[in-house]
């Protein structure tokens, strides 16, 4: 007869060296911050393209663009700036992924608004930009618009579940280790 093996207990030095692992995968460097910075500095680069289309004649949003539309479109690319910021202020991943787990919901929410109504014609996405930038954007199409917004509907909630794994994951991590 086979004896059950069972695993040998895993000693105080062994968790400690768990934890500072992950500690360690928490922390960004300086770097990584500045990253962050350049990625909320990206966001608010996007919302400024749309707010130029919105008040520019460029013919990108159709009639259908109301005021739900707006905030739709606006409050999660907004709100997308709260992770990223509190990253690059704290210097820990873990204090932003609750807001990440939010941001991922908040998007998928509106994408799923968005593709319904659909309040754009992307054959005018690229007019926002000066004429030699234009083939950068000029392909998008509204068939590919309508994709990138599905896209953002099927990655969402996934993205946001695992967002909120690593967050208790980590917390349990951080409460082993003080434990200890």
């Amino acid at each position: 007869m086979h004896q059950a093996r069972s695993n040998p207990a895993i000693n105080e030095e062994q968790i400690m060296t768990m934890n500072d692992r992950t500690l360690d995968q928490d922390r960004l460097s300086l770097a990584l911050r500045g990253i962050e910075v350049f990625f909320a500095l990206c966001l608010l680069l996007l919302f400024g393209f749309f707010i130029y289309h919105q008040t520019q004649p460029t013919g990108f949003f159709t009639e259908k663009f109301g005021t739900l539309e707006m905030f739709w479109l606006y409050a999660p690319l907004l709100f997308g700036l709260s992770a990223p910021l509190i990253r690059a202020w704290t210097g820990h991943r873990n204090p932003a992924r609750p807001f990440e787990a939010a941001t991922s919901l908040f998007l998928a929410v509106a994408a799923l608004w968005l593709l319904s109504v659909f309040p754009f014609n992307f054959a005018h996405l690229a007019d926002a930009l000066p004429e030699g930038l234009r083939f950068l954007l000029a392909w998008i199409t509204d068939g590919v618009g309508q994709f990138f917004l599905l896209l953002q509907i099927i990655i969402g909630v996934p993205t946001a579940l695992v967002a909120i794994w690593r967050y208790f994951s980590f917390r349990g991590h951080t409460v082993t280790r003080r434990a200890v």
